[in-house]
């Protein structure tokens, strides 16, 4: 089981980096000295040494992500209000001040592109959220909302295509062209004009005329 660091360095969890720079100080010239001792006390020292080294630094890191999360916190709680007053260009400044683009970066970022009606690109935004935090329901639920949003204002979504396609195969795959008032007029025309010409046929074939001219 790994040690806690702090207890080696004999300091508490929410000591500063002042405090543990004096710790590891006092620590390193305790078993300093120590370590030229012959047979077991010496090598006991050096490893105290190497504890108190890697307590140390992993000392460091937390204290340092830390700050790099309130630091990223106070940006996003700007972002959010700055999207609030809709001044999109100020948010998306703040937001390109962040080094690391961590999920919830992913997530004010889609909100920015959502404001400006850029549905695709927030959803790619959203889609990076849910793949790096899978199970942060707020991500999950943003993109399903998003998803809903986008279906409903596409009149050619995936839904509406299974609608025709379905009623194309209830009339054996034919569908019926669309056609102008000028072609159906047109059509119609024809009809009428072949209609006339097979009544004429016939009553030329039974000795009479129903059209003089033809």
């Amino acid at each position: 089981m790994q040690k806690n660091p702090y207890l080696i360095l004999g300091v508490s969890e929410d000591a500063t980096f002042a405090e543990l720079q004096d710790a590891y100080t006092n620590l390193q010239n305790k078993y300093k000295a120590d370590r030229f001792l012959e047979g077991e006390a010496g090598a006991e020292a050096i490893r105290k040494l190497e504890e108190v080294e890697w307590a140390y630094n992993e000392c460091q890191q937390i204290l340092h992500d830390k700050a790099t999360v309130n630091d990223s916190s106070k940006v996003y709680e700007e972002v959010s209000n700055l999207i609030k007053e809709d001044k999109l260009i100020e948010a998306q400044s703040k937001l390109d001040s962040i080094d690391t683009r961590d999920a919830e970066w992913h997530y004010y970022q889609s909100i920015v592109y959502y404001k400006k009606n850029w549905l695709n690109d927030s959803k790619t935004q959203l889609e990076i959220c849910v793949s790096m935090d899978p199970k942060n329901f707020r991500y999950a639920e943003a993109l399903r909302k998003l998803n809903e949003d986008m279906a409903q204002s596409d009149p050619f979504n995936t839904q509406n295509q299974e609608q025709q396609y379905n009623q194309q195969q209830n009339r054996g795959g034919y569908t019926e062209p669309q056609m102008s008032n000028t072609q159906r007029n047109a059509d119609a025309c024809c009809n009428t004009c072949c209609t006339l010409w097979c009544c004429d046929t016939c009553c030329e074939c039974c000795g009479a005329d129903l059209i003089s001219c033809c």
